[in-house]
């Protein structure tokens, strides 16, 4: 990730979204490709799924892993399913139940620092998703980390001022608070977010805002582009779903 000692925004730019989507594409691959990672946290959304994507593209194949808890209402399952049929990625489900919860919560808290319920309802699901990845063995597993926050996925970015959107994108960027990243540190699995690599940052960063928050202001619209170039309009057209409600966490009053 960047920091904000080092971090330089040149002027954004002028180039129409189509156009950049290329760009983009160009440098999420070869983040891909340089990594070589076998494994990936499928969540159904947009962000996971356009890596799951471009991966397919350039013949990756990965093991895909997706966290549900068995007393919730997953919102992403039907999203996940569908992408197993149209990718071919093995997808391996990991159940959470409150078992689960009791035997893993008290080591999340120590790697995360934090008792705020509703930080640790998604920390959970990460933190079994990279669990099975290293018992699996996984040389290294893709996060869709940074995407909401670079590309503009939560309701309160999309609907401010310009200035502030594009102040905010770059403070996300340079210094945003990525548990997920301290979990694969603490369990001693790599994990790569391209999102937030230095390559895809240079241009994400210099995206007008037109081509992140789209005349329908929906959001991540350059994703979702990516996403329709792709044939996968299903994922491109859905709708923001928090990450707690998506794997069913969000039921879970307190931890």
């Amino acid at each position: 990730m960047y920091n904000l000692k080092t971090l330089r925004i040149k002027e954004r730019y002028k180039a129409p979204c189509h156009t950049l989507a290329v760009l983009l594409i160009k440098s999420l691959t070869n983040v891909l490709l340089k990594n070589k990672c076998d494994c990936i946290a499928l969540s159904g959304g947009i962000d996971t799924s356009v890596i799951a994507a471009l991966a397919k593209r350039v013949g990756m194949s990965l093991r895909a892993y997706t966290s549900i808890y068995v007393e919730g209402t997953p919102r992403d399952l039907p999203y996940v399913n569908y992408l197993e049929k149209v990718l071919g990625f093995k997808i391996n489900y990991i159940w959470i139940d409150k078992e689960y919860i009791e035997d893993n919560i008290d080591i999340i808290k120590r790697c995360v620092r934090t008792n705020d319920y509703i930080e640790l309802r998604n920390d959970l699901v990460f933190y079994s998703v990279l669990e099975k990845a290293l018992n699996d063995k996984c040389k290294c597993i893709y996060i869709g980390s940074g995407g909401d926050e670079v590309f503009v996925g939560y309701s309160y970015m999309i609907y401010s001022l310009s200035k502030d959107l594009a102040n905010l994108t770059v403070k996300y960027a340079a210094n945003g608070h990525y548990p997920e990243l301290i979990l694969g540190k603490c369990l001693g699995i790599k994990v790569v977010a391209p999102y937030l690599s230095e390559e895809v940052l240079s241009i994400a960063l210099r995206l007008p805002i037109s081509c992140l928050r789209g005349v329908l202001m929906r959001g991540k619209e350059l994703l979702r582009y990516i996403l329709k170039s792709l044939g996968l309009d299903i994922i491109a057209d859905r709708a923001k779903t928090p990450a707690e409600a998506g794997t069913g966490t969000d039921v879970i009053a307190s931890l």
